[in-house]
Formats: C-alpha cells, sequence, structure tokens
C-alpha cells in the first residue's frame, strides 16, 4: 500500500512539474568567469547566478562574484607580516532577457544590480569578552554596483547553453583607503556555462 501511495505521489509531481514547465515557468544556474580590470590591472572574477525563467526569456534570481586574481593593497598583515592583498566581492539581483530563444544561436541582455565590500587584507584578533579568535578585517568598506551585460549564446544540448559577453562593472559608494570607486569600475569580458531547463 505505501508503494502504491509513493508511486500515486510520484507520478502526480511529475505532472505538476510537467504543467508548470508548458506553462513556461523553468529555472536554470549559471556559472561565470570575467576578464576585466581592477585597480588599472589585469583581473579576473568568478561567480555564479541563478533563477526562475518565464516563458523560456526572462530570468529572475540572483547572483555573486568574487575577485580571484592578486592585487597589491596597502601596508603589512599585523600577523604574518606580509603585504595585504585587496579583496572584493560583489552580489545582487539578476535579470536578464533572451531574444530569439528558438535559434541555436541567439542573443541574452540582463544586469546585476546590488552591492558589495572591499577589503585591504585580513587580519587576526582576539575578542576581549570572550576570548575567542576570529578572522578581523583591517579595512573595508561597502559599496553599490551595477553591471548591465550584452552576449551571444549557444545551445549546446538541452540542458546546457554557452554564452561569450561584454559589460561593465559601475562601482559607487565605497570609501575605502587607497582604491576608488572608479579603479573598482570597468568594463568586462564574460565566459559563461548554463545548466537547467530553459
Amino acid at each position: 500500500m505505501k508503494k502504491i501511495i509513493f508511486a500515486m505521489l510520484l507520478i502526480a509531481g511529475t505532472q505538476a512539474f510537467a504543467q508548470q514547465t508548458r506553462s513556461g515557468i523553468t529555472a536554470y544556474g549559471a556559472l561565470s568567469a570575467q576578464y576585466s580590470k581592477f585597480s588599472g590591472k589585469n583581473a579576473v572574477f568568478t561567480g555564479a547566478y541563478g533563477g526562475v525563467l518565464l516563458h523560456h526569456k526572462l530570468l529572475l534570481g540572483a547572483g555573486a562574484y568574487a575577485l580571484t586574481t592578486k592585487h597589491s593593497g596597502y601596508g603589512l598583515n599585523e600577523n604574518s607580516h606580509q603585504p595585504n592583498n585587496w579583496r572584493m566581492g560583489y552580489g545582487g539581483l539578476v535579470a536578464e532577457y533572451t531574444f530569439l530563444e528558438n535559434k541555436n544561436m541567439h542573443f541574452t541582455a540582463g544586469a546585476l544590480a546590488g552591492g558589495g565590500i572591499v577589503k585591504n587584507g585580513k587580519g587576526r584578533g582576539t575578542i576581549p569578552a570572550n576570548g575567542s579568535d576570529e578572522l578581523k578585517d583591517v579595512d573595508a568598506s561597502g559599496f553599490y554596483v551595477v553591471q548591465p551585460s550584452v552576449a551571444l549564446e549557444v545551445i549546446a544540448a538541452r540542458w546546457m547553453r554557452i554564452s561569450a559577453g561584454v559589460g561593465y562593472r559601475y562601482v559607487a559608494g565605497s570609501d575605502q583607503p587607497g582604491i576608488s570607486n572608479k579603479d573598482m569600475s570597468a568594463p568586462t569580458a564574460s565566459l559563461t556555462v548554463k545548466f537547467g531547463l530553459f
């Protein structure tokens, strides 16, 4: 009896999901690498985004990226006495629209809008209240970010797409000494692989 009930629930769930897919509500996730500039030097950012895809055209979701290349900051780490490196990460809401989605090769246009943080290295310190030891930021500042982009996309499989695009990362609101909003704002060139139901 339990097996019959489980089978009925499985069939009902599959049919409900298929109905949602036919009605135009699906989803996908993406892994992305971006070549850009950071403080005037070559930089690589890696990240991911994803969300709900409406009518096979409009993605609504969220994403995040982090600076993965090393860039010298200022001063020495108080514990290691090694030079500090800049750290930067940002994320936010993502919207992306697909044009000519039925074609094997098509275009997308989208944007990320949100915020992030830039740090000049990390240090270790002791919390006097409880004697614990934890990572503490040496210097850090938050900022706002908007990153529009366009891309050429190829359908590699029913469940996978590959795209190459260009965009611009616009940063505002940071008051971090040693680096300006302009230093963190730059054009981007991206390579993205998407997985999911399209």
